[in-house]
């Protein structure tokens, strides 16, 4: 190989491990730092388990009717479907006038910080 095929070859190579190799930082992309979300006062704080589908939410061992125009926003404040949650996570949830819940806040580790009524 001549030097200029040897340099190229180089170069190349170290683009691509630069391209494949994950950023170290990637913890730090789960939590929005561009803007805080204000969240209702009136809130309660609790723990939503996975919803199975039958109408019904389970936040802190508790059942709850699920309202039928129900609002779920993860933690980057994106609307997301119900069924999408998989595992436990803390939440901050409205109930409507007949008891049934009708908002739905995933929250950020710092939101989680901030205690609330349960």
């Amino acid at each position: 190989m001549d030097l200029p095929t040897t340099l190229l070859y180089s170069i190349l190579s170290s683009i691509v491990e630069a391209a494949l190799t994950p950023s170290p930082d990637t913890q730090v992309l789960h939590e929005p730092m561009a803007m805080a979300r204000t969240l209702p006062e009136e809130a309660r704080q609790g723990v939503l388990q996975p919803p199975t589908g039958d109408g019904f939410l389970t936040i802190n061992g508790q059942q709850w009717p699920l309202a039928p125009t129900a609002q779920f926003r993860n933690r980057q404040n994106l609307l997301v479907l119900p069924i999408q949650i998989q595992e436990p996570v803390e939440i901050v949830y409205l109930t409507d006038a007949s008891g049934a819940i009708y908002r739905v806040w995933m929250l950020t580790p710092s939101e989680a910080s901030v205690s609330r009524p349960r």
